[in-house]
């Protein structure tokens, strides 16, 4: 198979005509996926689109399956490298905004963090109301194994997608609005 020369538009359509009939096929058989019901009786049956949104609840699958090994969830690996790269307590607000989640779910969170010993609760020295949230040392050693294994994950990922252009792959997921 020829692959189109990076950011050419017309080669990557050529390929995805090409691919038009197994995207289809694909698309089709998702179709019996009933725990996803919606995106077929919306206006986005798109074989590319319903592709492409599979192909994400898939990686995502794979990140899930990885960070359990180490006893974290996606959620708990995001909340815990917010934390790290802060290096510092931050208020459950500020995490919650840094996540883009409302409030009461990190509240929620930081309780399972706190419970595994992720993380610790301290109070606000300048505001007695508020409460920050802290890695704790097996916080930043959980989250250390959790990006080995994310990134052992995206390297696969990567791996199944260099027959693919990637300038031309790029190009075509930021036009993704």
């Amino acid at each position: 198979m020829n692959k189109p020369k990076n950011g050419d538009p017309a080669a990557l359509e050529q390929l995805l005509r090409r691919h038009q009939v197994w995207i289809y096929n694909i698309a089709e058989r998702s179709a019996l996926d009933t725990d996803r019901t919606w995106l077929y009786y919306s206006g986005m049956y798109d074989p590319i689109a319903i592709a492409l949104v599979h192909a994400a609840h898939r990686v995502e699958a794979r990140l899930e399956e990885a960070l359990a090994g180490v006893g974290l969830s996606i959620a708990k690996f995001e909340a815990l490298s917010v934390l790290v790269s802060q290096d510092r307590p931050i208020s459950l607000s500020e995490l919650a905004e840094k996540l883009t989640c409302v409030r009461s779910n990190v509240t929620q969170l930081v309780d399972r963090l706190e419970a595994d010993g992720l993380v610790k609760r301290a109070d606000d020295p300048a505001d007695r109301r508020a409460v920050r949230a802290e890695v704790t040392a097996l916080g930043r050693k959980r989250h250390a194994a959790g990006a080995k294994v994310v990134h052992a994950v995206l390297q696969e990922v990567a791996k199944e997608l260099s027959a693919v252009d990637p300038l031309v792959l790029k190009r075509a997921l930021d036009a993704v609005q």
